[in-house]
């Protein structure tokens, strides 16, 4: 028995017969229909009303690369013929150009910014053919794109037109930046390709080089992207190992291309690990060299500051989930499960409170008083079964958050561990500013940094590892003991354990790949935890990182 053919159906068929037949779809620049790929199979193959029933299997197959077709050619749809195409291009180009006064043409390697008014068109046997400054272009059937601020013509973007904005902007100086790159790197290396990647840790822009039978993979990172050298490290050995496993090729080295100031942490970083990395400096792309080795400087909070955290935290009489640290070596910060709810200046006397919008700096009693009021405040919002989770107060810090659990009880890490001292947001400063999240000490006197993430980060590991180089050099000229911390403690001569903990099921792919690369020196262990350790903190798994 015939069904009957539902509306849509009915109309792809008159379509693809006047497909056949040569004739347009439409006037329209797209197909008056197009269905859904995951519908367009299992409807064909039940409405077998379209052909016999022997055949439906046939015709669902043939829709669907009709349909097929479509889909893999959104741009120059394959059932309109070419004259329509030029002229929807005209049409959706000078269309673009009549909604801002500023372009930026970006073509090759080259790009203009020109005024509405520098822009002349014409249409010839020849395709469509515009003159914008010292630019001629004629352009013969190409497929184009139109966004909200871009205008794309070429199957590989060959030619770029931009409206003013932030993210233009952005995008410019990103492709300048690669350019720049690719030709210092082309002295040097041949080229094979380069691209922008947005894996974790923001846009970088990754490179496969080659120099006779040798092939090299680089990472380059210019001074706006903000990015930690950790993650550009990560990225490296990350695009290394694709390389390797798709086309397996070996890899004779990696390549870094970043200014000067990450040059001297990249190369900090590569002493603890084992691979053939060579830094490079921007922008003149010449091999670091690091001229002697840097004095290892710690940002302690002086005596005085410390006392005066010791008095205010006696006072006030807070239980064990408030903890007192000193930030910027002068503010004594008072904070509830990793958020901060009052910051007292001891330099000024003055008290401020993050989480109120009021400017107003109290003193006396009436900011004591405040003190209290924002502690039962954020005691409400801040709590694993907190009625409203999309509050700023629950969903701020959550790496503070677990940092605080591990201060109340280490031993849910460890049984090794001590419970008195451990020390949390320990201030550094290597070529930059560095806040190390917990440094603790075992019951045999061995130094343990903890390196903790509540999101997956590929750069987990070696952002561990930079604060353990860190620590070790401290150890190694006795600045704990000489600042006051670990006091009554006795520290062995071993090098530091180093501990990564993370949710288990936000633990990125690379890893224990990464691991692979750490130096003989290094004990680092992968502790996985539950993913709702804001109830009750667990250890799932933990495991040795060789």
């Amino acid at each position: 028995m015939l069904r009957k053919l539902p509306e849509w159906a009915v109309l792809f068929q008159r379509q693809v017969a006047a497909a056949k037949n040569g004739e347009a779809l439409s006037q329209r620049r797209e197909p008056a229909f197009l269905p859904l790929m995951t519908c367009c199979l299992p409807a064909a193959i039940y409405h077998r009303g379209m052909a016999s029933a022997s055949a439906g299997p046939i015709m669902a197959s043939k829709i669907m690369w009709e349909f097929v077709g479509w889909q893999w050619n959104p741009l120059c749809w394959r059932f309109m013929n070419l004259a329509e195409q030029q002229r929807h291009l005209a049409d959706d180009l000078l269309e673009f150009l009549s909604e801002a006064s500023e372009f930026v043409l970006v073509t090759g390697r080259q790009c203009c910014r020109f005024a509405r008014g520098d822009f002349h068109s014409c249409r010839s046997s020849a395709g469509l053919e515009f003159n914008v400054g010292p630019f001629r272009l004629v352009l013969q059937y190409p497929a184009w794109r139109r966004t909200t601020h871009r205008f794309t013509l070429g199957s590989h973007a060959r030619v770029v037109l931009l409206k003013p904005s932030r993210k233009n902007e952005l995008w410019l100086r990103r492709q300048q930046f690669r350019w720049r790159c690719e030709e210092r790197a082309g002295q040097q290396w041949k080229l094979i390709r380069s691209a922008y990647s947005s894996a974790c840790g923001g846009p970088l822009l990754h490179m496969v080089l080659r120099k006779g039978k040798c092939w090299f993979v680089a990472v380059a990172a210019g001074d706006e992207e903000n990015v930690r050298v950790e993650v550009i490290l990560s990225q490296l050995f990350a695009l290394w190992r694709r390389f390797e496993f798709s086309g397996a090729r070996r890899v004779e080295a990696g390549f870094v291309f970043v200014p000067y100031p990450l040059a001297d942490l990249a190369a900090r970083l590569l002493d603890d690990l084992q691979a053939p990395v060579r830094v490079y400096c921007l922008p003149a792309l010449k091999p670091f060299c690091r001229a002697m080795p840097a004095a290892f400087p710690l940002l302690w909070p002086s005596q005085h500051v410390r006392a005066e955290l010791r008095s205010l935290y006696s006072e006030f009489g807070f239980p064990v989930e408030v903890h007192a640290l000193v930030r910027n070596a002068k503010n004594c910060s008072f904070e509830y499960l990793g958020i901060a709810f009052a910051v007292f200046d001891a330099d000024h006397s003055t008290w401020r409170f993050p989480l109120r919008d009021s400017g107003t700096e109290p003193d006396g009693d009436v900011a004591r008083g405040m003190v209290r009021q924002e502690y039962q405040r954020i005691r409400a919002v801040r709590r694993s079964h907190a009625r409203f989770r999309t509050d700023p107060c629950y969903q701020l810090h959550s790496e503070r958050w677990l940092e605080s659990l591990i201060l109340q009880d280490p031993k849910v890490l460890d049984p090794e561990l001590r419970t008195f001292p451990i020390y949390a947001q320990v201030p550094a400063y290597a070529t930059r500013r560095r806040v190390i999240d917990l440094v603790a000490v075992t019951e045999g006197g061995r130094l343990v940094v903890i390196e903790v993430k509540t999101q997956r980060a590929i750069d987990l590991l070696f952002q561990g590892l930079s604060y353990w180089r860190i620590v070790l050099q401290a150890h190694q000229q006795d600045a704990f003991h000489q600042n006051g911390y670990f006091l009554g403690v006795r520290l062995t001569d071993e090098p530091p354990l180093l501990y990564c903990v993370t949710p288990l099921l936000l633990l990125h792919a690379e890893e224990r790949y990464l691991a692979q690369r750490l130096g003989a020196a290094v004990e680092a262990y992968l502790i996985g935890i539950n993913h709702d350790w804001r109830r009750r903190l667990k250890v799932l798994r933990k495991e040795r990182l060789c």
